[in-house]
């Protein structure tokens, strides 16, 4: 299995998301994982209607729970969806 399928069974990690890099840094020991929005669309936060995809954040880092001694970071920009109701809203993370 590679490591950015055994990151997404292990964090619950689905379809539109998707982990697309796992850095292992043993003299640090830290573990970095990239999380990625991979469609074009998304529901709107506030109402639940399925909506295009307006841009994306900057990036955004969260400590997660260490990955046996390693500290272990995610990495995301959150794409904004536009909603005609709601205008563009930040997308629900995983």
């Amino acid at each position: 299995m590679e490591i950015e399928a055994h990151y997404s069974l292990r964090l619950g990690i689905n379809s539109p998301w998707e982990i697309s890099s796992v850095d292992l840094l043993m003299a640090q020991q830290k573990v970095d994982i990239v999380v990625e929005y991979t469609a074009d669309q998304g529901a709107c936060p506030e109402c639940g209607t399925i909506c295009p995809k307006h841009d994306d954040s900057k990036v955004r880092s969260w400590r997660h729970l260490d990955t046996m001694q390693f500290s272990t970071y995610l990495y995301c920009q959150l794409p904004r969806i536009r909603c005609q109701i709601h205008s563009a809203e930040t997308a629900d993370t995983p």
